[in-house]
């Protein structure tokens, strides 16, 4: 039984999925109406709270006179967090954007970043021209942004630095997920950070919140490693955890 009524009609035209309006026929039953919460509620508050993360750094970046620089993404499948920092940052910031991204979904999941089979190679892939056709289609401009595709233990090297250089970064969203990931990312982003960047880890909290897997342990083990980096809490919320970059403390000579 397709949906037929005018109200039914209605109800199907404002579904939205992921931030497109989507045209649906589905049966008006009680799954029907789980898809509609899970489509209209649940999914859009995620990304409402991304938008208001983005913003809450925008406003950071706005009140700490952080007006040039890089935004650098890693992880961007679907473009969608890419295009609401564009559309969060962009109004007040001239920044330049880069996404990080394989293009080919997950590397293969080993070790602790094995989480169930929430993980597995090659998930969350979108592919480099489908990055680029969605931020045309939402307007990013060819000349504000560039990808860098490949795996990070390959991309992320000193000769990429040196080229992307010497503009610093000022915000970094990390949405590597894995362990394995992240650890790359951060050592990449060190020679990017100046005072007030922001360092923006989502899915902070998975792995049921352990703090000895994923980009938590990622992160730990980066300041244990640069104890003269200083970094302040910034925002937390049941996503995302962000940290202001203050600077490093001076080197103390030995006598």
């Amino acid at each position: 039984m397709l949906v037929g009524s005018h109200s039914e009609r209605r109800y199907m035209r404002k579904f939205e999925l992921w931030g497109e309006r989507q045209s649906l026929r589905l049966p008006f039953t009680s799954a029907w109406a789980r898809d509609r919460w899970v489509r209209n509620t649940y999914a859009q508050s995620i990304w409402t709270l991304r938008r208001n993360t983005l913003l809450a750094a925008a406003r950071h970046c706005e009140v700490n006179g952080i007006t040039h620089g890089y935004y650098f993404e890693f992880g961007c499948h679907g473009a969608r967090t890419f295009r609401l920092a564009y559309d969060a940052l962009s109004p007040l910031h001239d920044f330049t954007y880069v996404a990080f991204d394989s293009f080919e979904g997950l590397p293969d999941v080993t070790g602790i970043d094995v989480h169930g089979d929430l993980w597995y190679r090659g998930q969350m892939s979108t592919s480099e021209i489908d990055f680029k056709r969605l931020c045309k289609r939402h307007k990013i401009p060819e000349e504000k942004y560039r990808t860098i595709k490949g795996f990070y233990n390959d991309t992320l090297t000193p000769k990429l630095a040196a080229e992307l250089g010497p503009l610093r970064a000022a915000v970094i969203y990390v949405d590597c997920d894995l362990y394995a990931s992240t650890v790359p990312v951060l050592e990449f982003v060190k020679g990017f950070l100046q005072p007030g960047t922001l360092i923006v880890f989502d899915d902070w909290f998975l792995y049921n919140g352990d703090p000895a897997r994923g980009e938590r342990k990622a992160f730990a083990d980066f300041c244990s490693a640069n104890p003269r980096l200083l970094f302040q809490s910034f925002l937390s919320n049941n996503e995302h955890q962000a940290f202001i970059f203050l600077g490093e403390t001076p080197e103390i000579s030995q006598r």
